[in-house]
């Protein structure tokens, strides 16, 4: 006799795990202004790392400018893709696969987007590459 469980989503997801699905919608649509909405104005975007993106970026322009780089600098193919969300009320995490190319080179990696948020807005950004040395190295 077998004893398999099955999985059964929840009801209802918790609203943080709806505000990242939908910023990560978002950001593949490049609508910068819905991402805007979800920065809070003391928020601050951690990129470790030694590669030239790497780094904090402590205001919502700034981490906009990031992401704006991001897609200039793999020619508008650069995305990122979240396969699992979870969220409460003041945490999140968003396991996501990352793709990019660049002449020469190609990104295809995981990474996990680490966020703290407050009353619906994102304060706190941390990104953590599968393999911090090729993400580097692609970037570089």
């Amino acid at each position: 006799m077998s004893h398999r469980r099955s999985y059964a989503p929840p009801a209802s997801e918790h609203p943080n795990v709806t505000l990242l699905r939908d910023g990560y919608t978002a950001f593949a649509k490049g609508d910068i202004d819905f991402i805007r909405g979800l920065l809070a104005d003391q928020v601050v975007h951690r990129v470790p790392g030694r590669g030239p993106l790497c780094g904090e970026y402590r205001t919502p322009e700034e981490i906009l400018g990031f992401y704006v780089r991001l897609f200039e600098l793999s020619g508008g193919t650069f995305r990122t893709e979240p396969y699992a969300v979870m969220a409460d009320d003041a945490n999140g995490v968003a396991l996501v696969q990352t793709y990019a190319e660049r002449p020469g080179k190609v990104l295809d990696s995981r990474a996990v987007d680490v966020f703290r948020l407050d009353h619906g807005r994102i304060t706190e950004i941390r990104t953590l590459a599968e393999d911090q040395y090729t993400d580097d190295d692609f970037w570089s």
